[in-house]
């Protein structure tokens, strides 16, 4: 009786339980192969996490004011097999971003090609690190 009780009350423990949501969004739901946008800024931080990494460039507009832009990347997993490492990309690095615009219209964009101040170019897709020094 008293395991039956206790396996109850750890699946009512797991049942009410939050987990984090382990859905995945499409590319085509967040972002519009049709926008794409040229950047070109200083990278001010770069995140290296699960599930998608992340880099953030100041972008100055035509105006004069500067905008944070965040730029999602592919997973580190993904980067690492197609050549990456960790300071590929760093803060303080000069560079010039192809992006697909955010749907929603904030400063956040899918990058597709990197290219740093020396040259050397890098995206996140299968067979396209083309680091150049």
């Amino acid at each position: 009786m008293r395991v039956a009780l206790n396996i109850l009350l750890a699946a009512a423990v797991l049942l009410v339980t939050p987990w984090p949501s382990s859905a995945h969004h499409s590319f085509a739901a967040e972002y519009d192969s049709k926008s794409p946008i040229d950047l070109e800024g200083v990278i001010t931080k770069v995140e290296w996490m699960n599930p998608h990494a992340h880099f953030y460039v100041d972008v100055k507009g035509p105006d004069g004011k500067v905008a944070n832009w965040n730029l999602e990347l592919a997973s580190p997993n993904m980067m690492v097999r197609n050549g990456w490492k960790r300071d590929s990309i760093k803060q303080g690095d000069q560079v010039k971003v192809n992006a697909s615009r955010a749907r929603d219209g904030t400063n956040t964009a899918s990058a597709q090609m990197i290219t740093k101040s020396d040259g050397s170019r890098f995206s996140f897709m299968a067979n396209l690190n083309l680091e150049s020094k």
